[in-house]
């Protein structure tokens, strides 16, 4: 049996034989529980902040549009939307060129809330990194910026 290794010290060339895609997950849940520790308070889920806070910089948004600015299954937007409505934190409008079409838009107390967001997401992020210095995070920031935007 292999004896448990200190937290975050990594053996001689394991780190290249290691999954990505595991290693993102773990980063995920780490990002997502601290993000969610400091949610609460607003009740809201990590999910229906990453919508907010996608309206409040990109304004009005199909539904599609919505899913994909925050990486969201098609057909897991329209019960987020639905969700963030019953919390009166969206509204609905008819997209101007296209009334068939409908859009997603915060409302004042949506635009309320997401600017609560904005700090408190960036404390989440700071509480998340924290294991890096200064010049890691900018190289971990730049790196997953570019693997992200492929």
């Amino acid at each position: 049996m292999k004896p448990p290794r200190a937290r975050g010290v990594e053996p001689a060339g394991e780190t290249a034989n290691e999954p990505v895609g595991y290693l993102l997950r773990r980063a995920y849940h780490v990002a997502k529980a601290n993000t969610g520790a400091l949610l609460r308070d607003l009740d809201i889920t990590p999910t229906q902040a990453s919508a907010m806070m996608a309206l409040a910089r990109e304004g009005a948004l199909s539904q599609a549009d919505l899913g994909r600015f925050i990486g969201m299954e098609p057909g897991n937007v329209h019960g987020l939307v639905t969700r963030l409505k019953a919390l009166r934190f969206v509204k609905l409008q008819s997209h101007p060129d296209d009334q068939r079409k409908t859009r997603v838009l915060l409302s004042a107390s949506g635009e309320r809330c997401a600017a609560k967001l904005v700090a408190l997401t960036s404390r989440s992020s700071e509480h998340t990194l924290a294991v890096l210095d200064r010049d890691e995070r900018t190289t971990f920031i730049r790196l997953l910026r570019r693997i992200a935007m492929r």
